[in-house]
C-alpha cells in the first residue's frame, strides 16, 4: 500500500517531509526502513529513524548480483579463444547464467544462437561450468 509520494528524491525533501510530519518519538519507535542503494539515504535515515534496521530492497539486490556476474563473464571471456564454444556460449548467450537451475530445462534441447546448434540449456551451462 502506498502511503505517499514525495515529488522529487532529492535527501532535504525527504528529510523535511518525515522531520515536519512525525515526532522524534514517533520516528524512535520504528523498527526497519527499507531503501534503495543510494548511498545519501542510507546517511539520513539513521537520523531519522535511530532504532531502525536499515533493509536494502530485494531489486537492488538482485540487480547488483546479476551485474557482477556478467563483470565476471566478460572478465572470463578475455581469457578463452574466440572459436571455442565456450566463448560463444558465454558471448552469445549471457541469459542462460541468470536463469534459475529449475529453467534450465535438462530434457529439452533448443537452438543456440552463436553456436548454432541444438543443445539443452542445462548442456550450455555445464560447458562452461
Amino acid at each position: 500500500q502506498l502511503v505517499v509520494k514525495l515529488h522529487n528524491r532529492l535527501s532535504p525533501s525527504i528529510i523535511d517531509y518525515f522531520e515536519n510530519r512525525y515526532s522524534q518519538a514517533e520516528r524512535a519507535r520504528v523498527e526497519s526502513v527499507v531503501i534503495d542503494l543510494n548511498a545519501q539515504y542510507q546517511s539520513f535515515i539513521y537520523r531519522l529513524f535511530p532504532n531502525a534496521q536499515i533493509i536494502i530492497d530485494r531489486f537492488h539486490i538482485v540487480q547488483l548480483a546479476g551485474r557482477a556476474l556478467d563483470n565476471c563473464r566478460l572478465n572470463i571471456l578475455k581469457f578463452l579463444d574466440k572459436h571455442s564454444r565456450e566463448y560463444k556460449i558465454m558471448k552469445n548467450q549471457w541469459r542462460l547464467f541468470h536463469l534459475k537451475q529449475t529453467e534450465l530445462h535438462p530434457e529439452k534441447p533448443v537452438y543456440l544462437r552463436g553456436i548454432n546448434e541444438y543443445m539443452t540449456k542445462q548442456n550450455a551451462v555445464d560447458l562452461i561450468t
